[in-house]
C-alpha cells in the first residue's frame, strides 16, 4: 500500500490510464498529426489587448510570457483531448460548438439598411407589439382565512356591504379587513406588475372587474380580497415615429434570425438524416424505469 502513495508510482498509473484511453477513444488518422504549435503574433497582438482592456495598461513582459505559455498549454491538452476523441459524445461541448456556429453566422450576416417602406410595413403587421399595456388604479382589502377560517367568505360579504354602505364616507377601507405585508392603494399597474405582488389568478380576475365600485372575493395566494377599481387608463394606439428605433431594432431581428434559418437549411440541405425507430419493447422498458 505504501508503494501506491509514492508519487512515481502515481505517475506510472495516470500515464497508463492516458494512453488507455488513447487507444480506446482515437479515431485512426488518415495523416499524421502536425505537431507544430505555432503562436501568431495576431494571437500575441489579442493577448495584449484583452489585458489591456482589463487593466487599462500593457502587461509586463513576465504577464506576457505567462499568457503565452497558459495559451500553449491549453492548446496541447486541447489537441490532445479531440485526438482521443473526448469531444465525441458529450452534450454539453456539442451545444456549445453548435452554439458557437450560430453566433458565428449571426455576426457574418451582413444586412441592408430597411427602407421607410419595410418598416412601415413591419410596424403595421406588428402594431400590436408597441401598444403599452392598460394600468389599473385599486385599492385592495384583505380577509385572512388564516384567522378567520371558515367564517372568512361570511366576513367578505359582510365587508363589503359595509364599503359600498359607506362609500366615498370611509376615510380607510382597509381598517376594516386584516394586516397584510402588501400595500393597500395601488395607483397605475399593469397586468404584469399586479401577478408579480399578488399571483396571476388574482391579476385575471381585477382586469375583468369594472371600475367604480367593490368586487369580491377576489382570490390570490394570501387568501381573499375585496377590489375597488378607481380608473383603468388605455394608453393610445402607438404612431411609428414614437417606436421607429424599436422598430429598426426589432426589423434587424428578426432578419437576422430568418437569414440564421436560411444558413442552417443550407447546411442541413448537406446531409441525409435517418432516424432510427425504438423497438415498442424498449419503449416501454424505458416509461416504466423513468416511472420509478
Amino acid at each position: 500500500m505504501k508503494l501506491l502513495r509514492e508519487p512515481l508510482t502515481q505517475f506510472f498509473f495516470i500515464g497508463a490510464a492516458i494512453y488507455l484511453l488513447y487507444g480506446m477513444f482515437a479515431q485512426p488518422m488518415e495523416r499524421e498529426m502536425d505537431n507544430t504549435l505555432t503562436v501568431s503574433t495576431g494571437e500575441i497582438e489579442w493577448m495584449q489587448t484583452s489585458w489591456q482592456k482589463r487593466w487599462n495598461r500593457l502587461p509586463t513582459d513576465q504577464e506576457l510570457d505567462g499568457m503565452i505559455q497558459q495559451y500553449i498549454r491549453e492548446t496541447v491538452l486541447y489537441r490532445e483531448a479531440l485526438t482521443m476523441g473526448l469531444d465525441k459524445h458529450d452534450t454539453v461541448i456539442r451545444r456549445r460548438l453548435a452554439q458557437k456556429l450560430e453566433f458565428l453566422a449571426k455576426d457574418l450576416v451582413a444586412l441592408t439598411s430597411p427602407t421607410g417602406d419595410e418598416l412601415q410595413a413591419y410596424f403595421e403587421e406588428h402594431q400590436q407589439r408597441y401598444v403599452e399595456p392598460k394600468r389599473f388604479t385599486f385599492t385592495q382589502v384583505f380577509i385572512d382565512p388564516d384567522k378567520r377560517g371558515d367564517t372568512t367568505l361570511d366576513d367578505a360579504e359582510a365587508i363589503k356591504a359595509t364599503l359600498i354602505a359607506k362609500g366615498d364616507a370611509i376615510d380607510d377601507a382597509s381598517a376594516l379587513g386584516d394586516a397584510l405585508m402588501l400595500q393597500n392603494y395601488y395607483p397605475e399597474k399593469d397586468q404584469f406588475d399586479i401577478q408579480k405582488q399578488f399571483g396571476s389568478g388574482f391579476a385575471e380576475s381585477l382586469v375583468d372587474l369594472s371600475p367604480g365600485q367593490w368586487h369580491g372575493p377576489v382570490l390570490s395566494g394570501y387568501g381573499v380580497h375585496l377590489v375597488y377599481v378607481h380608473n383603468i387608463y388605455v394608453p393610445p394606439v402607438p404612431m411609428f415615429s414614437d417606436v421607429r428605433e424599436r422598430v429598426v431594432q426589432d426589423w434587424t431581428d428578426g432578419k437576422r434570425e430568418e437569414l440564421n434559418e436560411q444558413f442552417y437549411a443550407s447546411l442541413q440541405e448537406r446531409y441525409t438524416i435517418v432516424i432510427e425507430s425504438i423497438p415498442q419493447a424498449d419503449k416501454l422498458a424505458a416509461l416504466q424505469k423513468s416511472a420509478q
